[in-house]
């Protein structure tokens, strides 16, 4: 819709010019003024009638910022849900700081792992053998029948059962329990030679305080003379401690405590010679 305005006052003839110039062959007369007054509310009318057409631009321009804004929330949501993911995936997945570094040394040393690994199963098998026997070797004892105990250890043949059962029957011989016969030592005299001859101090030690435990139970039969001995299983054992002590005597050279025991063993055992 066109509006027109009244402009008050005179118009001088120099502000009628550009109108009369744009209509030749033409005289400026009254007519011409209002003509002018007519054009110039036109041109107003104009420039106020292009506004409203302005502001549906900025409608326009709103409504796009409105969907902007809504493709912004939709894909902040879209993030949201990724961020979510994202830190559900590193509590599970947790980053190793270190991962690049150790990356390095893992790979480095992987053949000496490998290497040490690889007699895990031996091992193992050697630990469950080792409880196996030491049940069965706890059963006999439980049962108190020691003849079948050493002889469950002699066909064992197995130092580290040997080693971990015959403090036991050490005990026995330094209480002076009857259980243990001379016969049952006698047979285990080879077994005990085989600790002492051991790179393990722990399995010479074991030998040694059995030696002495022995030595000092039979020591009054062991001591007297062979035509005076009237049981032969006392005669055997006394050859064979010899024996073994003119291997082994220099176990007495030993600093600390196996020394000790040798040196005490020596003082019995150089006497049967």
């Amino acid at each position: 819709m066109m509006s027109f305005c009244i402009i008050q006052g005179n118009i001088s003839q120099e502000e009628l010019v550009p109108v009369v110039n744009r209509t030749p062959g033409r005289q400026p007369s009254t007519s011409d003024q209002q003509l002018y007054k007519v054009v110039v509310c036109k041109r107003k009318a104009l420039h106020q009638a292009l506004s409203p057409v302005y502001r549906r631009k900025q409608h326009q321009k709103g409504w796009g910022s409105d969907m902007a804004n809504k493709e912004n929330e939709i894909a902040a949501g879209n993030m949201h849900e990724k961020l979510q993911n994202d830190r559900h995936t590193l509590m599970l997945n947790p980053p190793d700081p270190g991962s690049s570094q150790t990356e390095g040394a893992s790979s480095k040393y992987s053949t000496f792992f490998a290497e040490v690994s690889k007699d895990h199963d031996m091992m193992t098998q050697v630990l469950f053998s080792r409880n196996l026997r030491l049940n069965v070797a706890l059963t006999f004892w439980r049962k108190r029948s020691v003849n079948e105990l050493v002889a469950y250890l002699v066909r064992m043949q197995d130092l580290g059962v040997i080693a971990d059962c015959l403090p036991v029957i050490t005990n026995s011989l330094q209480e002076d329990k009857a259980s243990v016969s001379v016969g049952c030592c006698v047979d285990l005299l080879p077994l005990v030679k085989s600790l002492l001859k051991s790179k393990f101090e722990e399995y010479v030690i074991v030998g040694l305080n059995w030696l002495q435990a022995i030595v000092k139970k039979w020591w009054t039969q062991l001591s007297t003379s062979p035509e005076e001995a009237t049981d032969e299983n006392v005669l055997i054992l006394k050859r064979q401690l010899s024996g073994i002590w003119q291997q082994e005597s220099h176990l007495a050279s030993v600093p600390g405590y196996t020394g000790n025991i040798a040196k005490d063993l020596d003082g019995y055992l150089s006497q049967l010679r």
